[in-house]
């Protein structure tokens, strides 16, 4: 019998799993015991290996034939590496097939190691074997190989270990050698270039005659300095001509004359003499009047002379014409002048630009040349003998202290691995297995709680008893197995409601022909013996048993009280048993 859901169906917790765990203990005992043994056994029967360990130093400062701040700009540029990458690169280059094959040539060919004759890729089996094992914080590394033979073991690493560090000696002569190389190429190279450029500034500086453009400099400043006085005083005289044209054409023209009068001897006498018949006709005007005869005369003289020292004064503007005209061509005359030797001095200019650029490749050769030739009158080839920076610490020695298998090892990882593999295998089996083996198992099928369990009644024991004892067997068998097990249903369902006033209880069923009338009469005996009174209703309206069981007639039931024929104290009947 079943009670209300405790818990959410589907919802796991710690005691959940550890049910699983007890339920499936043997599970996981066994898997590990299995695991155990055969990790043992597999260990016992397994091929023991052995280690041997050569310890060399790398020193990350590489011996050159240079001074390397000398010479690093000329040959190659080497950036500050970080150590780590340094390094990270020398494990690999001891690992790689280069440095490894050299090995098994040297162990076949100088001890005859035939251990590698039948292996399909014998660099690959010697990695296999290898590993490589940087010491933290220092420059030592541990090359450990491992292998059923303890001597070979340390002759493999030896001999790795040896055929690295020629390989790296190797490859540092053949850096330098390269270098070398590289250099002498260079030096021939800047050479040529070195004559070649000599030659073009030459020839450049010949066909183009730059000797002449200083000439045409000073040529040029004299021409400068010529063409700005005349095209001073041209403006100077056109402006004073300009100045004095516009004046004779006006009432002040005789102004005109006495500015060209220190000029003109001739026309300083006409100004006198017309100063003086200004005078006389002064005198005559006060005495006749303008029509008088001698008026007349005086006027007819000084209109000649006035016609007179205007001629005289065109004379001499046009003398100051024919001045500003020369001067004015002598003026473009010097600028025709100035503008070709000025574009004689551009041309020059834009040829002193290849000029220059030529002779600064010149001097940039010559450098590169003189350097190239430096550095390799400076090589000492005795620096090709450099010793390497690579140095044995320790030699690998047979060490016949297996390192693997070991049981020490093996076993507790296989017990701990067995223990995982097992609750992981109970687990599993577990949500295979949809059996029911338990209470624990019914609880969480249907998602309530257990209430009790009640055995099944044998024909036997139900033949010696009436019909009316059969369905009450509780009433009849206090003692019986039934009995107490329906006391523990009661029991059960009394602590789990004890804040209830009104206890009411549904016996149910999923189908027909289960026990749900044997079940619910003989319950509401039970209680109804321990002095409880107990209300029994029959609600199969479609099947009613309760009456039977009690030996009732069926004249009127729940059906009665549903449609309003009687009240429910009406149709209460009582039993011959007490309080039911």
């Amino acid at each position: 019998m079943f009670g209300p859901e405790a818990a959410n169906h589907g919802e796991f917790n710690l005691l959940h799993y550890w049910r699983i765990l007890r339920k499936r203990q043997l599970t996981v005992v066994i898997f590990t015991a299995i695991l155990v043994i055969t990790v043992g056994i597999g260990t016992a029967l397994s091929t023991p290996y052995y280690a041997a360990k050569a310890t060399i130093e790398i020193s990350p400062d590489q011996p050159t034939v240079f001074d390397v701040e000398q010479v690093a700009d000329v040959v190659s540029y080497q950036g500050g590496s970080e150590r780590r990458a340094y390094y990270t690169t020398q494990y690999r280059i001891i690992q790689s097939r280069t440095v490894v094959g050299e090995a098994v040539r040297r162990l076949r060919e100088e001890h005859g190691v035939t251990d590698f004759d039948d292996v399909e890729d014998p660099v690959r089996f010697f990695k296999r074997h290898l590993d490589v094992q940087p010491e933290l914080d220092t420059r030592l590394v541990h090359l450990v190989v491992e292998y059923p033979d303890p001597e070979k073991a340390a002759l493999f690493a030896n001999t790795l270990a040896q055929a690295y560090m020629d390989a790296n000696v190797d490859r540092s002569r053949q850096v330098t050698m390269d270098a070398l190389g590289w250099l002498r190429e260079q030096q021939e190279i800047y050479r040529q270039r070195k004559l070649s450029s000599d030659e073009s500034l030459k020839s450049f500086e010949y066909v183009n005659a730059l000797s002449q453009h200083q000439a045409k400099v000073e040529a040029k400043k004299r021409l400068i300095e010529a063409w700005s006085q005349t095209r001073a005083e041209r403006v100077s005289l056109q402006a004073t001509y300009e100045r004095l044209s516009q004046q004779v054409r006006g009432p002040d023209w005789l102004a005109v004359a006495v500015n060209f009068s220190a000029e003109n001897p001739v026309l300083g006498q006409l100004l006198e003499d017309h100063q003086e018949l200004q005078q006389e006709r002064t005198r005559l005007a006060a005495r006749y009047k303008e029509g008088h005869p001698d008026m007349k005369r005086l006027d007819h003289q000084l209109a000649g002379v006035e016609a007179q020292i205007r001629d005289q004064v065109d004379e001499a503007l046009n003398a100051r014409k024919a001045r500003l005209e020369a001067v004015t061509a002598g003026e473009n005359a010097l600028r025709q002048e100035l503008e070709s030797v000025t574009a004689e001095v551009q041309e020059y200019e834009r040829k002193l630009v290849n000029y220059d650029l030529l002779k600064d490749e010149a001097a940039k050769n010559a450098d590169l040349f003189r350097s190239l030739d430096q550095r390799l009158s400076e090589v000492d080839l005795s620096k090709l003998l450099t010793p390497n920076n690579i140095w044995f610490i320790d030699e690998a020695v047979p060490n016949y202290d297996k390192v693997r298998p070991k049981l020490s090892t093996n076993l507790p990882v296989a017990l701990l691995v067995g223990l995982l593999g097992g609750v992981a295998l109970a687990f599993f089996t577990e949500y295979l297995d949809s059996t029911i083996k338990s209470r624990d198992d019914i609880e969480e099928l249907v998602g309530v709680n257990f209430l009790g369990a009640i055995p099944l009644l044998e024909g036997p024991e139900l033949s010696q008893l009436s019909e009316v004892d059969r369905n009450l067997y509780v009433h009849a068998r206090p003692r019986s197995t039934v009995a107490e097990s329906l006391r523990s249903v009661r029991t059960n369902i009394l602590f789990r409601l004890p804040d209830r006033p009104q206890r009411r209880l549904l016996v149910t069923s999923a189908a027909p022909r289960e026990g749900k009338s044997f079940v619910s009469s003989n319950l509401a005996t039970i209680i109804a013996m321990t002095g409880s009174r107990v209300l029994l209703i029959d609600a199969d309206l479609r099947r009613p048993s309760q009456h039977k069981l009690f030996v009732k007639d069926n004249e009127f039931g729940l059906s009665n009280i549903l449609v309003g024929d009687m009240s429910p104290s009406d149709a209460i009947r009582p039993t011959h048993i007490p309080a039911l």
